[in-house]
């Protein structure tokens, strides 16, 4: 049994020697292998040689030990299944036999001379065979991991161009929605505004005229405020979701702000909607009140919204995984599959009967990222929505 080392060395040296692959006319491996054959043939043949005194040369060794003659021409044999193959221990094999088949038929002594002539041929050439598809395993292996080894390297190039053309795609997905931002920020604070200039040149015209009348300056006065107060509370939002706005992060009770963001959604409007409430005992976490509040109040009154005919909120809260989970159900319209994915895109609104914005959920969706949280949504057409706050502890 050989040693690991000893394994190690043989099948170094048989890959080394697969990989030469030069043909046979042109390779120096042929000639060594004719140089072989032929001083094993002179060495079989010698004790028969009289320019060379057989007599006096043969002896015993040279003269009867014919078998071990023989199993010295396994050399050329392995050496041609190494180098060449299985063509190269085939004609190795067939060189054998000639070179035998002369001395067996005409010059041997033994008993059965030809019988143990082609036993000799035969177990050398299964053997040639043997090792030369040992070495053209070895060559496929090589081969193989060579074309695993190109594949992979063709796969990471391909990788590569992958990610620098998603990376196009992404920049020019953000090129593309600062532009329809803009185009949205711009229209959402030209219309108060040329609200506010027209009532601005109304009074003017009055004034001019010396027709004033208090009531309709009040009237402009309070409409130009209803105008500016919305520009502010959009130039907020817009604050809010590029995270610009200072937040007052301390110990916040989930619960006391939900009451508190419920209550003001209540009364802030005219509701006919049932609610009900779930509350869970939590943990305190570090958060901002107020931001956390307009969280609340934001799927609070999307929900309302989604339910113009009147339903039931539920609002739920606990503990899982580590995490506190404050879920609001509606039984309202629901989202379309469509819009789910354009929820907490800023601008985006579903709201036709309702005037939006469209930057609550975005604006919720950036406080809640900043806690390292998250807002999971579940929606059924007709049935209506789950929107899920989850903070983690």
């Amino acid at each position: 049994m050989k040693s690991p080392r000893h394994g190690d060395a043989i099948n170094g040296l048989i890959e080394w020697v697969s990989n030469t692959n030069l043909p046979v006319a042109h390779a120096r491996h042929f000639w060594i292998i004719t140089l072989i054959f032929s001083l094993l043939t002179f060495l079989y043949y010698m004790d028969h040689i009289a320019l060379f005194g057989g007599w006096r040369l043969g002896g015993a060794f040279f003269g009867g030990v014919h078998d071990l003659h023989r199993a010295f021409f396994l050399l050329p044999i392995i050496y041609g299944a190494l180098i060449f193959g299985l063509k190269g221990s085939l004609l190795a094999s067939f060189a054998f036999l000639c070179i035998v088949l002369p001395r067996a038929l005409y010059v041997s002594p033994y008993p059965n001379p030809l019988l143990r002539a082609f036993i000799s041929v035969i177990w050398s050439s299964i053997i040639g065979i043997l090792i030369a598809a040992w070495r053209t395993r070895l060559y496929v292996e090589r081969k193989d991991k060579e074309n695993l080894a190109a594949a992979y390297d063709q796969v990471k190039s391909y990788s590569k161009r992958l990610e620098e053309n998603q990376e196009m795609l992404i920049q020019a997905e953000k090129l593309a929605s600062m532009g329809q931002l803009a185009a949205s920020i711009a229209h959402e604070v030209n219309n108060p505004l040329s609200g506010v200039l027209v009532y601005v040149q109304l009074m003017k015209k009055k004034l001019t005229r010396g027709a004033v009348d208090s009531s309709a300056v009040l009237n402009y006065l309070s409409r130009i405020e209803f105008e500016v107060t919305r520009s502010t509370k959009l130039i907020q939002n817009l604050l809010d979701f590029s995270s610009q706005s200072k937040s007052n992060v301390e110990e916040t009770d989930c619960n006391e702000v939900l009451t508190r963001a419920l209550d003001l959604a209540i009364h802030a409007r005219s509701i006919n909607a049932h609610v009900e409430t779930e509350l869970g005992l939590l943990p305190k976490i570090m958060a901002d009140p107020d931001q956390l509040q307009e969280v609340f109040i934001n799927l609070i009154v999307n929900g309302f919204q989604a339910m113009p005919a009147g339903g039931a909120l539920t609002v739920r809260t606990g503990v899982e995984n580590q995490e506190v989970r404050i879920a609001i159900r509606d039984n309202g319209c629901g989202v379309p599959p469509e819009n789910m994915s354009k929820l907490f895109t800023p601008f985006f609104s579903t709201k036709k009967d309702v005037k939006g914005v469209g930057l609550g959920l975005p604006v919720s969706y950036g406080i809640v990222q900043r806690l390292n949280g998250r807002i999971e949504v579940e929606s059924v057409v007709g049935e209506g929505s789950t929107f899920t706050v989850c903070i983690p502890v």
